[in-house]
């Protein structure tokens, strides 16, 4: 976390020569480091996986009394709209009960689901209002208002022309191949020995690998720094403060944290199985303990492409990695 800097240690002395330099520092200090001090107060803070958050956004929000947080958030460029609950599970939200109320097209064009409790929407030639749009249910703690609004000020979280709608389907269609194709080898490790499979296991692992980062970066890294951030400037006193709902907070940052991992081991298991076993096959074959079917071949320069292929896929994964420690850290903070 930033912290204070500290100020210089006393003169003990202020002779007319020294009280002359110390004045000279002075006035440096007051137009150089002072203007210094405010921008850095108004910098974005750089986060986790190449972001950045409008700290001084989330202050004053956070900070906004009650009755003008809505104004608060508009003001940030953001509207809000209340989601009525099908099966009310708790009393409403006071704060949210003059709110207008969401069309059931938007919350379509939104994939607002039943089992959410807040969303935001970025503006775009799908989801044409003025401003992005936070969807809330109208029984949500505002805490979980406030969670959505910091991912309004992640950057990039709705950058003009984002393709991360895109992405996410990619990389799913992908994710689903590798689990297909990697459960399968798991079973009958013996399927390497046909090109067609390690050509298709191989493909997914790329494409994966491709889309890994910006997937966990809009995915669970957003959550994650969306709960720290809550968990830094929603504390007792706070009129926002709930402790049950910022330990649930922690927890699902964790858990958010834990799952990007799984996602990254789950790939690095699959590399390092396919790129270990096509060498072992191409052992056993040469000492006569299979027998090959008629549409398997493998060679030591089929076991040199996969080693390739293998290590062109951990190459991808290392701005993940060392993003994934970054997440770890901040976390910890």
């Amino acid at each position: 976390m930033p912290t204070e800097l500290e100020p210089p240690p006393p003169t003990r002395k202020r002779s007319g020569t020294m009280h002359r330099a110390w004045r000279v520092v002075w006035w440096f200090w007051l137009f150089c480091a002072v203007p210094t001090a405010w921008a850095e107060q108004v910098a974005d803070e750089p986060m986790p996986f190449g972001q950045v958050v409008n700290l001084v956004a989330v202050r004053e929000v956070t900070s906004a009394p009650p009755a003008a947080l809505l104004a608060t958030l508009r003001r940030w460029g953001l509207e809000v709209m209340r989601v009525p609950s099908p099966a009310p599970s708790a009393p409403a939200n006071p704060l949210l009960e003059r709110l207008p109320v969401a069309s059931a097209d938007l919350l379509r064009r939104a994939e607002f689901q039943d089992g959410y409790e807040g969303r935001l929407v970025c503006r775009d030639e799908h989801q044409p209002q003025r401003l992005d749009l936070i969807l809330i249910r109208d029984n949500a703690p505002t805490y979980t208002l406030l969670h959505e609004f910091v991912h309004a000020v992640v950057k990039p979280v709705c950058p003009a022309g984002s393709e991360d709608p895109v992405i996410e389907v990619r990389f799913n269609t992908a994710w689903r191949r590798l689990t297909f194709f990697q459960r399968r080898l798991y079973d009958d490790p013996y399927h390497l020995l046909d090109p067609r499979w390690r050509r298709d296991i191989l493909s997914a692992q790329t494409d994966v690998a491709a889309d890994l980062y910006d997937r966990i970066r809009f995915g669970q890294s957003q959550e994650a720094i969306a709960e720290k951030l809550l968990q830094r400037h929603i504390t007792q006193g706070s009129p926002y403060f709930d402790a049950a709902r910022r330990e649930q907070g922690r927890a699902y940052a964790e858990a958010m944290i834990d799952n990007a991992i799984d996602l990254f081991n789950t790939l690095e298991a699959s590399r390092r199985f396919v790129g270990e076993t096509v060498q072992h096959l191409l052992q056993t074959l040469r000492q006569g303990d299979v027998e090959p079917a008629p549409t398997d071949r493998l060679t030591e320069a089929d076991v040199q492409e996969v080693a390739a292929a293998c290590e062109a896929v951990a190459r991808q994964m290392t701005p993940t990695r060392q993003a994934l420690e970054e997440l770890k850290a901040f976390q910890r903070r």
